[in-house]
C-alpha cells in the first residue's frame, strides 16, 4: 500500500537541512565578528554580526554583540534599535532590558533608561547589575533620594562591592552629607586600594566639608597614583581666597585694639589728629591680598564689599557680645572706594570713620568684620571658608 506524504512534511524535511546550514554559517560569521573585535576592527564586526543575524535571526548572541558593538562604536541610535529587538523577543529577560537601558543611557536618555533599568529590576529583584544601574541613573537625574535608597540594596546585596560604596559616596556627596560620604568611600578604599574614583570623590568629600588639610592629602595621593585625576580635582576644588589682610602704613588701621577704643586713637599718628575733633572723618585702607588673579571688575565693585559688626563665630562678638555705651558707638563704615592691582593680586579697600559731634566715639576695631563676594579672573566665586577677615580672628575665615 502506497504512503502519502503531506505537503507540511515535505516542506520541513526541505527545509531542515538548510536551516542547520544556516545555523551554522551564523555561528561562523558571530566567530568571525568576534575575531574583528579582537583585531580592534569593530566596523568590520558589524559586517559579520549582521550577516549572522540574516542567516539566524533568532541568535540572541548575535543581537548582543552586534548592540555592544554599536555602543563601542557611539553608534547610539542603532544600538537602541538592536537591543529593542532583543527586548521583544525576550519580553521577561532582565538582561535584555539593561542592554537596553545600557543604550539608552549612552545616548544620555535618561528617562528612557531608567524606565528599563526599572523593568529589570522587577523581572530580577536580586539583580545588582540592574539595580545599581538604576541608581546610576537616578544620580545623573539628580534623583538623589532615590539613587541612595538603590546603592544602599546594593551595598547590602554585595557588602563586599567597591564600586557599590563609591556610588554611595558620590550620592552623598551630591546631597552635601559630606561625613556620610567620607564614611562611605573610606569603606570602598578598604575593599578596594588604589581606586582612583573613589579616592578622587573621597577629595571632594573633603572639599565639600572645607577640609583642607585633607583635601591637599587626597591631591597628593593622587599626584602618585593617576597625575592626571590629581590635577583634575586641585583645579575642580580650587576656590579664590583671602590669604591675609595688610593694614597699611598710610593711613593705618588698628585692628588689634579691643571694645571701647576712643575713634581719636585711630589718628594719633596723624599730626593734626583728626577724630580727636567733634564730625570730624577720616579714611583708612586695609590691603587684601588674594590667592589668585581676580576679575577687576568683580573686586572694585563696591556691592561686593561689606563691613559688618561680629556677631559671633571665629569672628567673635562686637564688644565682646555687650555694649556698655550704645550712644558713643561710632557709625559702621562702609567701603567708599576699591582699587586693586592684579600684579600684586592685592585689593586696597578705602573706608571712613567719623567722629561723633561730642568728640568722644567709641569702636571696637578688632571686630570689625570686612567681606568680599565676588570673583575671580575665571568667575569662580570666592571661597565662602575665606572670604572674611577680621582682628580678632587674625585670618581669613
Amino acid at each position: 500500500m502506497a504512503t502519502t506524504t503531506s505537503l507540511g512534511e515535505q516542506l520541513f524535511s526541505l527545509l531542515s537541512p538548510r536551516s542547520g546550514q544556516n545555523e551554522s554559517l551564523a555561528n561562523n560569521s558571530l566567530i568571525a565578528g568576534v575575531r574583528m573585535l579582537q583585531k580592534n576592527r569593530p566596523e568590520d564586526a558589524v559586517v559579520h554580526f549582521k550577516r549572522a543575524l540574516a542567516l539566524n535571526p533568532d541568535s540572541i548572541d548575535a543581537y548582543n554583540y552586534l548592540g555592544n558593538t554599536y555602543l563601542q562604536l557611539n553608534k547610539n541610535d542603532d544600538a537602541i534599535a538592536t537591543f529593542k529587538k532583543l527586548a521583544a523577543m525576550k519580553p521577561f529577560d532582565a538582561e535584555a532590558k539593561i542592554s537596553l537601558g545600557n543604550a539608552y543611557s549612552q545616548a544620555k536618555n535618561f528617562k528612557e533608561a531608567e524606565l528599563q533599568y526599572a523593568k529589570a529590576v522587577k523581572l530580577s529583584p536580586g539583580s545588582v547589575t540592574a539595580r545599581y544601574s538604576l541608581g546610576q541613573t537616578y544620580l545623573l537625574q539628580d534623583k538623589l533620594k532615590e539613587a541612595e535608597t538603590e546603592f544602599l540594596k546594593v551595598t547590602r546585596m554585595k557588602p563586599r562591592d567597591a564600586n557599590a560604596f563609591y556610588a554611595l559616596g558620590a550620592t552623598y556627596n551630591k546631597m552635601e552629607k559630606y561625613d556620610a560620604a567620607i564614611a562611605s568611600l573610606k569603606q570602598s578604599l578598604t575593599l578596594k586600594r588604589d581606586f582612583t574614583l573613589a579616592e578622587t570623590e573621597l577629595g571632594y568629600a573633603y572639599a565639600g566639608k572645607g577640609d583642607e588639610y585633607n583635601l591637599g592629602r587626597q591631591i597628593t595621593k593622587l599626584q602618585t597614583l593617576d597625575p592626571s585625576a590629581a590635577l583634575e580635582l586641585q583645579n575642580a576644588t580650587f576656590k579664590p581666597k583671602i590669604l591675609n589682610v595688610d593694614y597699611g602704613s598710610n593711613n593705618p588701621f588698628y585692628p588689634q585694639l579691643g571694645p571701647y577704643t576712643p575713634l581719636a586713637m585711630l589718628s594719633l599718628t596723624d599730626p593734626e589728629n583728626t577724630l580727636a575733633q567733634p564730625n570730624a572723618s577720616k579714611d583708612f585702607t586695609v590691603v587684601f591680598q588674594f590667592n589668585t588673579d581676580m576679575d577687576p571688575v568683580s573686586v572694585q565693585s563696591l556691592a561686593n564689599w561689606k563691613i559688618s559688626k561680629a556677631s559671633g563665630g571665629t569672628a567673635g562678638y562686637y564688644n565682646h557680645g555687650y555694649t556698655l555705651y550704645p550712644q558713643k558707638q561710632a557709625a559702621l563704615p562702609f567701603a567708599k572706594n576699591v582699587t586693586y592691582d592684579p600684579a600684586k593680586q592685592q585689593a586696597t579697600v578705602t573706608f571712613t570713620l567719623k567722629q561723633n559731634a561730642s568728640g568722644d566715639a567709641v569702636i571696637d576695631p578688632s571686630h570689625l568684620v570686612f567681606k568680599f563676594s565676588g570673583k575671580d579672573i575665571d568667575g569662580t566665586q570666592i571661597d565662602t571658608n575665606a572670604d572674611e577677615y577680621d582682628g580678632f580672628a587674625g585670618k581669613a575665615f
